[in-house]
């Protein structure tokens, strides 16, 4: 069973972000960080760094916040879209990607409103705004992008093959499982190190969040629930991306939180098999996707096949449509 806390520390970052003192928060440690950091790294400097980190863009933000309103319509949603021109052609650029075109050419943003419907929107908005909050997009920028891309690729195959009903929300999910690594280096104080979080991962054969807790005292999973949070993503977005990586216990999942959380658990280890945004010495994952299938009961009869043609596909679905989300 994989652990469900109230994700409740971004209470605190917006109290700091309007000018509190650090001191001035309760001195009771949320129950997110438990675990979570190592050394004399202190909960309350976390807290106050992402107070620090600009919101979400505006119009990003204001849209999304609309599409959760029952009341929003079409047409105010594509009139907002159309007030920021570079993130309207991505949305319209994603929108005629095979993970959501419904055979036909989306030419216009109103098809597209109408056409995807608000929640997969969602996903294609979160998808074009976290693009552009790396304004240097090198290798490393590069290399977390792909793996964040190829996660949510992989687990929308496999939650459409096995028909789940929350098929838009999982590509949102494993979009945003990498959210952390996305602003660690979007961030000059932490940019700087995360080329030794490689070097780790190449010389100890370390995992992306082992390698981060490492350099950093803390990792990418516990920074992205906190910035969802702030971003006003729901509590269940937030307590995915805080448990994805966490180990498994138990033989199943007791409800469907858990059983999303293991989709991009599974999700991004079949990125890093695929090849795609995995770092040179980074850890073999078949085991663990093995694991991790049985866990969620999938392909019990022929595990090793069935994880082959997942692979498989994930990667010629990302080749195929990858460069779309560049």
């Amino acid at each position: 069973m994989i652990e469900s806390h109230a994700v409740d520390t971004l209470s605190h970052t917006k109290e700091m972000s309007q000018g509190e003192d650090a001191m001035s928060v309760s001195e009771s440690r949320p129950s997110e960080f438990d675990g979570r950091l190592s050394g004399e790294r202190d909960w309350r400097e976390i807290v106050a760094w992402v107070g620090d980190l600009p919101p979400m863009p505006q119009v990003a933000a204001r849209a999304i916040s609309m599409v959760e309103d029952p009341e929003t319509t079409a047409q105010s949603l594509t009139d907002l879209l159309s007030n920021d021109a570079a993130l309207a052609a991505r949305v319209l650029k994603i929108a005629n990607s095979a993970m959501f075109s419904r055979q036909r050419e989306i030419t216009t943003l109103s098809q597209a409103v109408m056409v995807i419907g608000f929640k997969a929107l969602k996903g294609i908005i979160v998808a074009a705004t976290l693009r552009q909050l790396n304004k240097n997009f090198g290798k490393l920028e590069k290399l977390v992008w792909e793996n964040s891309m190829c996660t949510a690729m992989g687990i929308t195959l496999l939650a459409k093959q096995l028909r789940k009903p929350y098929i838009e929300e999982i590509f949102l999910y494993g979009l945003l499982h990498s959210l952390g690594q996305i602003v660690f280096l979007s961030q000059k104080d932490t940019a700087s190190d995360y080329p030794n979080v490689l070097a780790s991962i190449e010389n100890n054969g370390e995992t992306y969040s082992a390698a981060e807790q490492q350099i950093y005292g803390f990792s990418h999973p516990l920074i992205g629930a906190l910035v969802a949070k702030k971003w006003n993503f729901s509590a269940e977005t937030c307590q995915v991306i805080l448990h994805y990586s966490d180990p498994i216990e138990g033989d199943a999942p007791d409800n469907e939180l858990e059983e999303k959380t293991a989709f991009v658990k599974l999700g991004e280890m079949i990125s890093h098999l695929a090849g795609v945004g995995s770092p040179e010495g980074y850890p073999d994952q078949r085991e663990n996707a093995l694991t991790t299938m049985k866990y969620l009961g999938i392909g019990q009869d022929n595990a090793e096949e069935f994880l082959d043609k997942l692979i498989e596909d994930t990667k010629a679905q990302y080749e195929l449509e990858g460069s779309i989300y560049s």
